[in-house]
C-alpha cells in the first residue's frame, strides 16, 4: 500500500474546498468593513520640544555667563514629570475647568461628573508619550472619535508646557524671593547709615582732642571687637562646613539636590566667610590707620570714618545680591522660553487607521490562514473508509 501523497493531490484537496475559503474571505471582508464604519480608530499625534544647549541659542549664551549646571537631559527629566499621576490630575483639572466650543467633547467631559481622578485615569490610558532625538517628546492618542483624539493631544501639549514650566520656576521663585528680601534688608541698612551720617553732619558736634581721647580709645576697642567677632564666626562656619561635608559623604545615595540642601548651605557659609574676611580686612586697615595717627582724629571724624566703612561694606553685599538676582532672572527667562509646542494636531488630518483597503487585506489574509488550517485539520482527523 502506497501511503505517499504528492503535492498535486494536496492542492486538489484544498482546491476542492474553495467554497469554504471564499465564504471565510467574504465574512472577514464584511467584518473589516463593519469595523471601519462602526468601530473606527482615530490616532492623533503632536510634538513638544524641550530646548537644550544643543538646540537653543539662548541656553548657549547663558552657559557662557552663569555656567552650565544641568547634568541630566532636560527632555528625560520632563518625561519623568509627565508620566506621574500629578500631571494627569492637573490635565484633568484643566479640561474640567474649560468651556469648549465643541459640543461633542463637552458632552464627553460631562460624562465623568467632575470626577477628576476618573478622568485622569482615562487620559493616562489613552495618552502615550515617547522620547525622540533632539529633545522632542511625541504625544499620541487613539480613540474611536476624531474630536476626542485631537483634543486630548492638543490640550495635553498645552497643559504639559505650563506644568513643566511652573515646576522648574518654583525653585527659582523661592530663591528670587530670598535674595529680594536680603536686598531690601541691605537697602534699609544703607538708608539708615546715610541718615545717621546726615544727622552727625547736621549736629556738627566736634569735641576737643583732649576730650576725645577716651572716645578714640573706645572706637579702637570697637574695631578690635568686630575683628575678633568676625574671626569667631568664621571658625564656627568652618566647623559647620566640615560637618555638612561629612554628612554628604555618608549619605551619597540620598543627596538632597534642592537649591537649599546641604551643598547650598555649604556655599552659603563659604560666601559668608568671604564677606567676613573682607570685613576683617577693612576693619584692620582702619585700625592701623587710626593707630598710626595716634588718635589725632577728633571723635566726629572717627565716627564718620566708621559710618563710611560700614556703608562700603553694606554696599558690597548689595552688589553681590543684585548680581545673584540677575543670574536668577536670566535662568527664569530661559525656562519660560525653553519649552515650545512644535506641532499641534489638526482635525482634518486625523483619519481612521488602518484604512479600509488595509483592513480588507488583513481580513483576507486572516480568513485564508484560518481556512487552510481548518481544511488541514478536517482532512487530518477525517475517518478513512476501510476497504473490504
Amino acid at each position: 500500500m502506497n501511503e505517499e501523497i504528492s503535492l498535486y493531490e494536496v492542492l486538489q484537496i484544498f482546491l476542492s474546498k474553495w467554497r469554504i475559503l471564499l465564504i471565510l474571505a467574504l465574512i472577514c471582508i464584511l467584518a473589516a468593513i463593519f469595523k471601519h464604519k462602526k468601530m473606527p480608530s482615530y490616532p492623533a499625534k503632536g510634538t513638544l520640544l524641550i530646548k537644550t544647549s544643543e538646540n537653543s541659542e539662548l541656553r548657549s549664551f547663558l552657559k557662557s555667563i552663569v555656567g552650565d549646571q544641568q547634568k541630566v537631559d532636560p527632555a528625560e527629566r520632563s518625561m519623568i514629570l509627565l508620566e506621574t499621576n500629578n500631571f494627569f490630575l492637573a490635565f484633568a483639572e484643566d479640561l474640567l475647568s474649560k468651556k469648549f466650543k465643541n459640543k461633542e467633547f463637552s458632552t464627553f467631559l460631562k460624562s465623568f461628573n467632575d470626577d477628576q481622578q476618573k478622568l485622569a485615569s482615562f487620559l493616562r490610558s489613552k495618552l502615550r508619550l515617547r522620547l525622540k532625538k533632539g529633545g522632542q517628546i511625541l504625544f499620541s492618542a487613539k480613540t474611536n472619535r476624531k474630536v476626542l483624539s485631537t483634543n486630548i493631544v492638543n490640550e495635553g501639549l498645552k497643559v504639559s508646557k505650563i506644568y513643566l514650566t511652573n515646576n522648574e520656576l518654583k525653585e527659582y521663585n523661592e530663591a528670587e524671593n530670598y535674595f529680594q528680601k536680603q536686598i531690601d534688608h541691605t537697602l534699609n541698612n544703607l538708608s539708615d547709615l546715610t541718615n545717621r551720617s546726615l544727622r552727625k553732619m547736621q549736629k556738627g558736634k566736634i569735641l576737643s582732642i583732649n576730650g576725645g581721647k577716651g572716645e578714640g580709645t573706645k572706637y579702637l576697642g570697637s574695631l578690635k571687637k568686630q575683628i575678633n567677632d568676625s574671626r569667631i564666626k568664621i571658625a564656627e562656619n568652618q566647623q559647620t562646613i566640615r560637618k555638612l561635608r561629612k554628612n554628604i559623604k555618608k549619605n551619597r545615595n540620598n543627596i538632597n539636590r534642592s537649591k537649599f540642601g546641604a551643598r547650598a548651605r555649604i556655599r552659603q557659609y563659604l560666601d559668608e566667610n568671604s564677606t567676613l574676611y573682607v570685613k576683617i580686612k577693612t576693619n584692620t586697615r582702619y585700625l592701623n590707620k587710626i593707630s598710626s595717627k595716634k588718635l589725632k582724629l577728633v571723635p566726629f571724624q572717627q565716627e564718620m570714618e566708621r559710618l563710611k566703612a560700614n556703608y562700603h561694606f553694606e554696599f558690597k553685599i548689595y552688589e553681590g545680591l543684585r548680581d545673584k538676582l540677575s543670574k536668577i532672572g536670566l535662568q527664569k527667562t530661559y525656562i519660560k522660553n525653553k519649552i515650545i509646542v512644535l506641532e499641534f494636531e489638526r482635525l482634518k488630518r486625523v483619519k481612521s487607521r488602518p484604512g479600509l483597503f488595509m483592513l480588507i487585506l488583513i481580513g483576507i489574509m486572516i480568513s485564508q490562514v484560518i481556512g487552510f488550517i481548518s481544511i488541514y485539520l478536517i482532512e487530518l482527523f477525517k475517518p478513512v473508509p476501510i476497504e473490504s
